[in-house]
């Protein structure tokens, strides 16, 4: 009994000494969550008659500086890129060129100033200084959004607010602003400090970081006139003397942005402000503008490529819609007759050349002296003249798959026919049953076509008619007057459809099932407030046009057959009523043109009618309670289609 009392006695120790004699981490105190704070800078921040070369900002902390250089800004721009780097807890920004006389400047840094552990960011910290006796403390602040669609600009590139003392229109395509700020990405933007003048407003996605507008592709932005900052605008008198950092009132400012556009987004953007802003300078002092973005139409035109993968059919691609025709004229060939078939597609930017000639399809190289639209280096319209060779080359294949080609080819080669009809799911009744064939059709047989219902246990034919696709050449239509919930039966026979070979398709069979009239809802748009061509779009949850029609008038609009599901309302002010959306050109001061939103989204279910009520001259600044109301649709009723 003792000897196995000292054994459990000594497995005990040695479970107590195993504990003792664990290392571990000592746990630690909460998680670092406060940004860094600046305990002192030389100069001091918002400094007047500066003229030094060097910045130096020192931190309670270790900063990461990595990507600052990227991310700083400074106002007005310097031609040189200050040089950034740390000395311990200490950043220093050396300014590389002579400094402007007078003149109050602005370094902006985003949300580049980051702690070197926890990555906790002091966001839009601002160190500003003046040149001369007295810091500016004028300002432009607003929203830059999208003119398409409204939304914040995505883009990886910087954005810029630019504000140009030289008021000519060529001066953002010719030189630097003279006051820049950045767009952040929820598209709020804040030019501070200032001086007063006259000044043009230009917004720029800076794709080559030169701070001008020289490439096509840049997003911009800009007002119509220019505008004037001056003193005597507001309320509040400028203060004389600008407070020391340390006895500034605010860590933080809420900007509410004027809602005089119909933004899908909150109206208040908070900008967070460490040690440095004065709430006077950024609201009492500041002009609130509404900026619209959009690329001009621009690009130049030109052959993308061309190509032949099929023995009988040759396909250019160009980059945008054509401006003029296209011209083929045979070199290392002659045909006789009517030799080709031209396709467009919707687009207008691929052009489809179907051989009808064999003796032609069966060359394998056919070239070409070829004339086509292009644009030059100003973007005007000329004539390309060019070589274009069509070379065509069978598949490569093992012995034992030419075999089973050479079997398949004994038989008549057939073409492709495919429908938008599924067995598995209901066919929508206000759709017509669509035929996408191969290739170009020369012929139908409408007796090759058997169509019918069921009722009881009998077939009862239906009647329909076939219609071509006027905006594609391969594309036909069925139309029927569906029935609610009916079981149709569709078969189509070889010879239904011939093409321009005289080859003809497989029969196709199909049963399917139309959907339940009940399950669909309406929209009962009531639009008022119309002073011009309108396009009113029905948008679904990925902005997908689902409906649309175009509007002169007040007036009722119905939009049958809808979705049970969520959608958005959007109207395009189409001012010269050519049916679509059309993007602004800076040189010429057209702006794109605009766009509002129905507030919040419709949500339908079945066999509702939802009944809307939309004034787009009404004061868009609803209150909640309203907004809620025209979300859900004014006055819905309950009703069959």
């Amino acid at each position: 009994m003792n000897r196995l009392f000292h054994i459990l006695l000594s497995f005990l120790v040695l479970i107590i000494l195993a504990q003792c004699a664990k290392i571990g981490r000592p746990s630690g105190g909460p998680r670092d969550i406060a940004p860094p704070v600046v305990l002192k800078s030389k100069p001091l921040n918002r400094s007047t008659s500066f003229m030094g070369t060097q910045i130096e900002i020192t931190f309670d902390e270790y900063i990461n500086s990595q990507g600052m250089s990227q991310e700083l800004v400074v106002s007005p721009p310097l031609e040189e890129s200050p040089e950034i780097r740390m000395r311990g807890k200490t950043l220093i920004i050396d300014l590389l060129e002579e400094l402007r006389e007078n003149t109050t400047y602005t370094l902006s840094f985003g949300e580049s100033i980051k702690d070197l552990n926890e990555g906790n960011i002091l966001r839009n910290y601002e160190f500003v200084f003046s040149t001369g006796e007295k810091l500016d403390s004028l300002g432009v602040l607003g929203m830059a959004v999208q003119a398409f669609n409204l939304e914040s600009p995505e883009s990886e590139d910087p954005i810029f607010m630019m504000l140009y003392e030289n008021l000519s229109d060529s001066a953002p395509l010719l030189e630097i602003p003279d006051y820049v700020g950045k767009i952040t990405p929820q598209g709020a933007f804040l030019i501070n400090n200032v001086r007063p003048g006259t000044y043009r407003l230009f917004a720029l996605q800076d794709l080559n970081r030169n701070y001008m507008y020289d490439v096509p592709e840049e997003m911009i932005g800009f007002l119509d006139t220019t505008f004037i900052l001056d003193p005597e605008m507001f309320e509040y008198q400028l203060p004389d003397t600008i407070p020391e950092p340390d006895s500034l009132l605010v860590d933080s400012l809420e900007i509410a942005l004027q809602d005089s556009i119909d933004l899908s987004m909150e109206d208040t953007v908070i900008v967070e402000v460490s040690d440095s802003v004065m709430l006077a300078e950024l609201g009492r002092y500041s002009v609130y503008v509404d900026i619209f973005l959009f690329q001009e139409d621009n690009k130049p035109q030109y052959l993308i490529d061309y190509t032949r993968d099929d023995r009988r059919k040759l396909s250019l691609y160009f980059n945008r819609e054509l401006t003029d025709s296209v011209y083929l004229e045979p070199y290392n060939f002659e045909p006789s007759g009517d030799w080709f078939l031209l396709e467009e597609h919707v687009m207008k930017d691929t052009l489809d050349i179907w051989l009808k000639d064999s003796v032609v399809y069966n060359l394998d190289s056919l070239h070409f002296l070829a004339e086509y639209p292009v644009t030059d280096s100003l973007l005007n319209y000329i004539t390309f003249y060019d070589t274009l060779k069509f070379n065509y080359r069978e598949p490569q294949t093992s012995a034992r798959r030419r075999k089973r080609q050479e079997v398949e080819e004994e038989e008549k080669e057939k073409i492709s026919l495919s429908t938008n009809i599924v067995s598995s799911q209901p066919m929508d009744i206000y759709k017509p049953a669509r035929f996408e064939i191969q290739h170009p059709v020369v012929s139908t047989d409408l007796s090759r076509i058997s169509f019918s219902r069921q009722e009881d246990t009998l077939k009862i034919p239906v009647p329909y008619s076939l219609e071509k696709d006027t905006s594609r050449m391969r594309r036909y239509f069925m139309k029927v007057d569906w029935e609610s919930e009916m079981r149709y039966f569709l078969d189509i026979y070889p010879g239904a459809f011939t093409d321009i070979y005289g080859l003809t398709h497989d029969t196709v069979t199909v049963s399917f099932r139309s959907r339940n009239i009940e399950w669909y809802s309406r929209i009962l748009l009531n639009l008022s407030g119309v002073d011009g061509p309108k396009i009113v779009q029905v948008l679904d949850k990925n902005d997908e046009i689902v409906r649309a029609t175009n509007v002169f008038q007040d007036g009722l609009i119905e939009f049958d057959y809808m979705e049970p599901a969520s959608f958005t309302l959007k109207v395009i002010h189409d001012n010269n009523e050519n049916g679509k959306w059309d993007t602004g050109k800076y040189l010429e001061g057209i702006q794109p043109e605009s766009v509002s939103y129905h507030p919040g989204s419709i949500t339908l279910r079945s066999n509702f009618d939802m009944e809307i009520n939309w004034n787009l001259k009404a004061d868009e600044d609803l209150s909640e309670d309203e907004s809620e109301d025209q979300s859900q649709g004014d006055n819905p009723t309950e009703g069959k289609q």
